[in-house]
């Protein structure tokens, strides 16, 4: 995890180049236009009034959701939202280890494995909240998106959409440009 701002997302949705996924929300959902722009300033926080948003670059390697989870509780604790503590940071863990196993580019270069990630290939997390709502998002720089699937039982994999949509009132996907996606997770 960097202290440095998260880097800015210029994608949007409904814009004609990708079809809009299943899960993707209104184009009026508050968060959306918020994930898009990338971390919010001083001077965009002003244009968003009431809403508090945070964001963090994760390093990709298998203590990220450990981090992330770490960070929610700590976010939770300060807004006093620690009640919904438990079930963000199973959505957040759950967002940022199926971002490390699916959402990593491939690289294209001699040599480098099938799975190889690139060295600039972060991971994003964000946290936004309006009121008594809060969304969580993960972002990739892939354009691979998430498949939930039925969970079988003999296979260790698999589970992890399935877990997501029980412990949140709604997620899905949004597209970024040039490449990559938030999978966002809404509660309240």
């Amino acid at each position: 995890m960097t202290g440095q701002p998260a880097r800015e997302s210029t994608g949007r949705v409904g814009n004609g180049e990708r079809p809009r996924p299943v899960g993707a929300p209104s184009p009026r959902a508050w968060w959306s236009s918020a994930l898009l722009s990338g971390p919010l300033d001083a001077a965009a926080a002003t244009c968003h009034a009431r809403l508090e948003a945070l964001c963090w670059n994760l390093e990709a390697d298998t203590g990220a959701a450990a981090v992330a989870r770490e960070v929610c509780a700590g976010v939770l604790g300060q807004w006093e939202m620690a009640a919904r503590a438990p079930d963000v940071e199973l959505v957040v863990s759950e967002l940022v280890t199926n971002a490390l196993r699916h959402g990593r580019r491939v690289r294209t270069t001699a040599g480098a494995g099938l799975h190889g990630a690139e060295a600039d290939d972060p991971i994003q997390m964000s946290l936004l909240r309006r009121g008594s709502e809060l969304v969580c998002a993960v972002r990739d720089r892939s354009d691979r998106m998430p498949e939930r699937r039925e969970p079988g039982l003999r296979f260790e994999s698999g589970r992890g959409l399935h877990l997501v949509s029980c412990f949140c009132s709604g997620w899905g996907v949004l597209p970024t440009l040039p490449s990559g996606k938030h999978v966002w997770a809404r509660f309240g």
